[in-house]
């Protein structure tokens, strides 16, 4: 039987925008090591007890490090995205559609090992 990891307050830090408080819990987390680039990225994924989805990404390439976070809501046609500061409400084929974009255009760009790594990051977030 899985355990059912308790709520506990989680802020994501923000360098584009505020920082992002809730309760909530890890969903997912990963970090990655690009040997060519030299950067290496974390990511987590976390679900709110309001069923809203948490994202946090912190790169670092030398002595360079940014951080990035957002908190998502699925309003079924819409969905509801901050940073901290600003809060969108994109349509969700539309949001969809973008995201399939820049997947087909990064893909070009990326090999399969990191074309896998970024599915399985959607299916974690999509369950």
């Amino acid at each position: 039987m899985k355990k059912k990891a308790r709520l506990k307050r989680v802020t994501l830090e923000n360098d584009f925008g505020g920082p992002i408080s809730f309760a909530g819990k890890l969903q997912n987390e990963s970090m990655n090591y690009c040997e060519g680039s030299g950067e290496l990225v974390s990511e987590k994924i976390f679900l709110s007890e309001k069923g809203r989805t948490g994202y946090s990404v912190a790169t670092r390439n030398e002595d360079v490090r940014e951080k990035r976070a957002y908190l998502m809501e699925d309003q079924g046609e819409m969905c509801l995205v901050s940073n901290g500061s600003i809060l969108l409400g994109v349509d969700t084929d539309n949001l969809l559609t973008f995201f399939a974009q820049a997947l087909s255009e990064e893909a070009a760009e990326k090999s399969s090992d990191e074309m896998e790594h970024i599915r399985k990051q959607l299916e974690a977030v999509n369950g």
